[in-house]
């Protein structure tokens, strides 16, 4: 199950966002049909267009919900550390732990992009937002770090940001091939020899 802030809508409107999040998530936006999402969720057909007209409208929901929701538990996660090197291992820790706890299916903002070719779809930005919402945080990590020793003061934050990112990126992708943890591991790794400068 995809947990989800959905506080401050109606019963129904939690549910009906709270199922697409499980089916979108798990099946992919093409494959997921409102049928699925009214039964999953046990709302009727008119509620569930009632509170959203299209399943773009419902996708849009359930991306808006889940990035607040996963971009909080990221920066949790990080506030949960004490020292500045658990602080910048903290994203890939978080990022493996999920790909553990979800069998490997993954990123669900790169899996929903994949299913568009066109760039500016209304869901692909979307998508998008939680994307550079994650390259932030490792940014304000990196940017961290660099104040925090002098032995990172010259370190070019634009360049490690990326390199993390698609270590991140690169290990998401392989476990999805695998299906198996070993991509996790080594980026942990990797993400541990940017700090060997």
């Amino acid at each position: 199950m995809v947990f989800m802030m959905t506080k401050g809508y109606s019963k129904a409107k939690a549910k009906i966002i709270e199922a697409a999040s499980e089916l979108f998530y798990k099946q992919g936006y093409q494959a997921t049909t409102i049928d699925q999402i009214i039964k999953h969720s046990g709302v009727s057909r008119p509620t569930v267009y009632s509170h959203f007209s299209t399943k773009e409208d419902l996708c849009l929901a359930y991306l808006k919900n889940r990035r607040k929701t996963d971009l909080e538990q990221l920066k949790e996660s990080i506030r949960g550390e004490s020292s500045d090197k658990g602080k910048f291992l903290a994203t890939i820790l978080f990022v493996r732990k999920h790909m553990l706890k979800t069998l490997f299916r993954g990123c669900g903002y790169f899996n929903m992009i994949s299913e568009f070719p066109d760039d500016q779809h209304a869901i692909v930005k979307e998508a998008r937002v939680y994307v550079d919402g994650f390259r932030d945080i490792i940014a304000d990590g990196v940017k961290s770090l660099q104040s925090s020793n002098a032995k990172y003061k010259n370190i070019d934050v634009e360049e490690m940001t990326d390199t993390y990112y698609v270590i991140v990126c690169g290990a998401i992708m392989a476990c999805q091939e695998y299906r198996e943890p070993w991509p996790l591991d080594r980026a942990v790794k990797a993400v541990e020899g940017l700090l060997k400068i």
